[in-house]
């Protein structure tokens, strides 16, 4: 037997809604630090509005004097400790370095506990809609 109930499922889902909501306040916290300490970068962190459990990530700048040959508006995103990111880094002076390092493991952080929420509320919600099918199933039953 699993040990869940539907009443303990529910309320696990809403204590997991309100850590998803403090994660994401977290997440507006570093991306609004990031661009206040450098407002003017290559890159910047931004929030990924897709439906990944990677919520934050770290973005390539558009604009004329960061993006080269790279189309206008063209923002990819990039992981800061592959190669894109560490060739990045490397053109930094070393206190930026440091600084964006911190960054880094903050963004890092933020995710899997950002994850590893919006993940377990996703499998408590499907077994919550499955278990409610499986009671209309019993019902129609004879």
């Amino acid at each position: 037997m699993s040990g869940w109930s539907v009443r303990s499922a529910r309320a696990r889902i809403a204590e997991l809604d309100a850590e998803i909501a403090g994660l994401e306040r977290e997440g507006e916290r570093l991306v609004a630090d990031f661009r206040e300490r450098f407002p003017d970068s290559p890159a910047y962190l931004a929030k990924y509005a897709d439906r990944t459990l990677t919520g934050w990530r770290w973005r390539r700048s558009s604009a004329r004097r960061w993006r080269g040959d790279r189309p206008a508006r063209v923002n990819r995103t990039f992981d800061l400790t592959g190669d894109e990111g560490r060739s990045l880094l490397r053109g930094l002076p070393a206190g930026v370095r440091a600084s964006w390092l911190r960054f880094e493991r903050r963004r890092a952080d933020l995710n899997l506990a950002y994850a590893l929420a919006r993940y377990e509320r996703t499998r408590l919600q499907d077994w919550l809609s499955r278990r409610a099918v499986l009671t209309r199933l019993e019902e129609e039953t004879p």
